[in-house]
């Protein structure tokens, strides 16, 4: 059994250290650099990429801090993972996603 915020700004407050836009390099995958946005809305985490018209729902993986996953019917499964700095501030994210190929970490656009 989960337990869920009970609100949306619970959930902004909970998530605000990696809320915002990471910039990917994804030219080895053919969309050159690619942003991510990370928000909240109606109570769930969502990711969208600016090429996307659809936002993915980031769920929490168990017992990881900021390490989340994201299951695409069409792509695949995703792993998201939110990495500190030397300052201890969340600046990175990374995302691989296995059946495509795909490992990259991206930069927070401040």
């Amino acid at each position: 059994m989960s337990i869920n915020a009970s609100s949306g700004e619970d959930l902004e407050k909970k998530y605000a250290p990696i809320l915002g836009d990471y910039s990917f390099d994804m030219t080895i995958h053919g969309y050159g650099v690619l942003k991510v946005t990370i928000y909240v809305e109606n109570d769930k985490l969502l990711a969208i990429t600016e090429i996307s018209s659809n936002p993915g729902q980031m769920e929490a993986v168990e017992g990881k801090e900021f390490e989340f996953t994201i299951e695409d019917p069409d792509e695949g499964m995703y792993s998201i993972k939110f990495l500190k700095d030397d300052t201890g501030k969340y600046t990175k994210c990374h995302i691989s996603n296995e059946s495509m190929g795909m490992d990259v970490t991206g930069t927070k656009v401040e």
